[in-house]
């Protein structure tokens, strides 16, 4: 019962157009708000190892790396229900060498150029990378964030999500645009 909710949940957002485009004027939610609920929701989508699990830690942490174009999208996630009982932090970074602690590590697009460094730190580091930037999951981000049809979607990379010792759930996966 509890998957199929989340699930649900998940397929709402997945279907939640992010243009005007696409309905009347102000029906439509900015693309970063429903890309910052998709980093909430993926929390509830994965599996980390023992050792890393958020359940094993005061908080579960999402990380900002690079430039953030969430704006107060993301800092409304800290208000949010806790994901497995853990209050939810909001961390930002400039620099790949600080993110240890992360459980979710959203890469900016900034760091489009770094992305081959950054994924290098993270691969055996237990954190879900999560990107917005055309060809990051082929580079290694575990999931990135996608425009289709003007609504946010999303590609995964197992092979990424095995190395670094994350699980992604068959619901999950199930809703991915592409899997590499």
């Amino acid at each position: 019962m509890y998957f199929l909710k989340l699930l649900v949940t998940l397929a709402v957002v997945v279907m939640f157009p992010v243009s005007a485009s696409a309905l009347p004027e102000n029906s439509a939610r900015p693309e970063y708000e429903v890309k910052a609920a998709y980093l909430y929701l993926f929390a509830k989508f994965v599996r980390w190892p023992e050792a890393s699990a958020p359940e094993n830690a005061d908080y579960l942490v999402i990380g900002i790396l690079g430039d953030d174009p969430f704006g107060p999208y993301i800092d409304a996630i800290e208000s949010s229900k806790p994901v497995r009982g853990k209050p939810i932090r909001v961390k930002r970074f400039s620099e790949p060498e600080r993110v240890e602690g992360c459980h979710i590590l959203y890469v900016s697009p900034s760091e489009k150029k770094r992305v081959g460094k950054i994924l290098k730190r993270t691969a055996k580091s237990n954190i879900l990378t999560v990107g917005d930037t055309e060809g990051f999951a082929r580079q290694g981000v575990i999931i990135n964030l996608i425009n289709v049809d003007n609504k946010v979607r999303f590609e995964i990379n197992l092979k990424a999500a095995r190395q670094a010792g994350i699980r992604i759930s068959s619901q999950l996966s199930k809703l991915a645009e592409r899997i590499y």
